[in-house]
């Protein structure tokens, strides 16, 4: 690093102040491009899952911006933090996530959208779970079918039990699916997309602004704010009764154990450019 980071007023007053990871994109060396899961770098190029390694046709480095264009990219797993084939990389509980991401509109059929996300170190490694958390910082999504995009910032809490039970999944739709009718929209300028992890809550920025947030706690239902309104958002069923037993008392709990691994992800058809990431925590 040759200059100062600023550390985001957000992570500041949340104590958040070390820096842990921090990518400006000026070439390619913090990108594991041989795909031999070594130490020492910041992206890897092998994927879990046992889907194929991403290769150098699938990115570039110019100008200090990572374009991210993969050619099979199915749920947004692009370049993670973390090297399955050499067990060695990065991962995080609690932190301020953030990257500065352009996206271009989309202007025809696609497989797959461009997303700033993390999955939960025990899925990323394939191991058994029960509940397994996601952390959505950012996922483009073309609303209408018009080329309009909006900004989806979302957590969830996977549960696989083993009992017979029906797998459900807790999740947070707040702005996903335009809550009160408020849909996030965003054009195809540069934007900082960040979010504030810490125990029993998350909060989503855009360019600084905070966006909307959830509290959970055990024993508890999961309450979803927009914006900086102090009155939660009604409970998913009273607004989508299709998604039934979506959430539970004590739901997305197992954010506050999980250690997430971050993917920067999007599809040849709608392609991502990054400028930079970084990760703040206390």
């Amino acid at each position: 690093m040759t200059h100062t980071v600023p550390i985001p007023q957000p992570a500041a007053e949340a104590g958040m102040t070390r820096l842990v990871l921090c990518d400006d994109f000026e070439s390619t060396e913090t990108i594991d491009v041989s795909g031999e899961g070594k130490a020492g770098y910041t992206w890897y190029t092998d994927r879990p899952y046992n889907m194929a390694a991403l290769t150098q046709e699938d990115f570039y480095v110019k100008n200090s911006v990572l374009y991210l264009k993969p050619r099979v990219c199915p749920a947004a797993i692009g370049l993670p933090t973390y090297s399955c084939k050499g067990e060695t990389g990065f991962k995080y509980r609690f932190g301020y996530a953030e990257a500065r991401i352009r996206v271009d509109k989309p202007t025809g059929k696609y497989n797959g959208v461009p997303a700033f996300w993390g999955i939960c170190y025990e899925d990323f490694v394939s191991r058994e779970w029960v509940h397994a958390g996601e952390l959505d910082i950012l996922e483009v999504n073309e609303l209408d079918n018009d080329g309009t995009m909006s900004y989806t910032g979302t957590i969830h809490d996977h549960f696989r039990p083993g009992n017979g039970e029906k797998q459900r999944a807790c999740t947070n739709l707040v702005n996903a699916l335009g809550y009160r009718n408020k849909r996030d929209y965003i054009d195809d300028n540069w934007h900082t997309y960040a979010a504030l992890w810490d125990e029993g809550y998350v909060a989503w920025y855009m360019d600084g602004k905070l966006m909307h947030a959830a509290r959970y706690a055990e024993g508890e239902l999961p309450q979803y704010f927009y914006r900086d309104d102090p009155a939660p958002l009604p409970r998913i069923e009273a607004t989508q009764p299709a998604l039934q037993n979506r959430t539970w008392k004590g739901g997305h709990t197992i954010l506050n154990t999980d250690e997430m691994v971050l993917f920067l992800g999007c599809n040849y058809e709608w392609p991502m450019e990054v400028d930079w990431v970084r990760v703040w925590q206390r």
